[in-house]
């Protein structure tokens, strides 16, 4: 495992200075701060209020022997006991099975049997479908994401070199490799997040060439070697648009860029910043996963409004708009007008696939 850019990625978190981010994002970033290295490479993949999300509440020896006794009690008592004043585990966690549904209608559920959960590194939140099938909610995003960009390229060619602004710890990419082979992955992201992407996808490839961009030293390092063949390349969200404005397109091209839902929760600033820049202007190929309307009227979820006009790129048309089917029936539990209970959310996700005009 490659420890020296793991340790790196996450001691850049020190020294990065997040300008114009949602308080929850700023939450986030600064519990990261708190957490030891060492913890951290112990549990990089769940953390609270950034994890897996969850799945169906299963009893079975799959479960139990993948996960382990205590670990399957603690989740026991999480789904069954805590949320009970406020509603069932059934009705909150049944979309799963509608996206299970969904993932079968766009002909993606060999996807799945390709990439089941309970095999990825760190996993301990899986739904066995199967003793050889499992997901979860988030892994059924990842599956979902990877089957549009397929049916997408099934005519052209396939992507080679892809970069995800957002990237989490990194399941979008590991679906996208085992299911794309030839592909190169840029994850974009805070550095904590980033290296907790590292740490996951070198364990799940360990023969990958990586590298990373988190200061001015290795954002140099990387324009001054000539042989820049990384399977995963990791750019800090504070190297990012300097990346994109040195960024030959003349020498390599840009065959994807992705975000799926993050770009919604940014300041305007930050949103345009990525929208405008280089990188995504020059990419043939964007798909988006973002919500109609970021911050409706009744519920003011993020600090800005973002709406699906916001997404459309210059000298690119449209090539699929609609409603995404992933999650669309979902219930989660949250707080609306002082009231805790299960009901859908404020605002629909779309999916939105454009391409370059030559």
């Amino acid at each position: 495992m490659n420890d020296y850019i793991i340790k790196n990625l996450w001691e850049a978190q020190f020294h990065t200075v997040n300008k114009n981010i949602d308080k929850k994002h700023q939450s986030i970033t600064n519990d990261a701060k708190k957490i030891k290295f060492e913890k951290f490479l112990k549990k990089y993949r769940n953390w609270h209020r950034h994890d897996d999300i969850g799945s169906p509440y299963q009893f079975n020896f799959y479960s139990l022997k993948k996960h382990g006794f205590l670990n399957f009690l603690k989740y026991t008592l999480q789904v069954n006991f805590f949320n009970f004043p406020y509603t069932s585990t059934s009705k909150q966690r049944n979309f799963f099975f509608d996206d299970l549904e969904i993932i079968k209608l766009i002909n993606s559920y060999d996807i799945l049997v390709n990439c089941p959960v309970h095999q990825s590194p760190g996993n301990n939140i899986a739904y066995f479908i199967n003793k050889d099938i499992s997901a979860n909610v988030r892994w059924l995003r990842y599956i979902y994401f990877t089957g549009v960009l397929r049916n997408y390229f099934k005519d052209i060619e396939n992507p080679k070199f892809i970069v995800d602004i957002g990237s989490f710890y990194g399941g979008f990419q590991y679906v996208m490799k085992k299911t794309f082979s030839k592909s190169k992955n840029v994850l974009v992201d805070f550095p904590h997040q980033l290296a907790r992407s590292a740490i996951f996808l070198t364990k799940a490839f360990p023969e990958s060439k990586i590298f990373a961009i988190y200061n001015q030293q290795t954002l140099d390092q990387y324009y001054d070697n000539e042989n820049r063949d990384y399977d995963f390349l990791f750019i800090t969200n504070e190297k990012f648009h300097e990346f994109s404005e040195r960024f030959d397109f003349a020498l390599q091209k840009i065959d994807l860029v992705t975000n799926f839902a993050s770009l919604g929760e940014m300041s305007k600033e930050s949103f345009k910043m990525y929208i405008d820049s280089k990188i995504m202007n020059n990419s043939k190929t964007t798909y988006f996963y973002n919500r109609y309307d970021s911050s409706p009227f009744y519920e003011k979820t993020f600090q800005e409004k973002t709406t699906i006009f916001d997404y459309l790129l210059k000298n690119h048309k449209v090539v699929l708009n609609r409603n995404s089917g992933i999650h669309a029936y979902q219930m989660p539990l949250r707080k609306l007008f002082g009231q805790k209970k299960s009901r859908p959310i404020s605002s629909g996700y779309f999916d939105l696939i454009q391409t370059k005009i030559d």
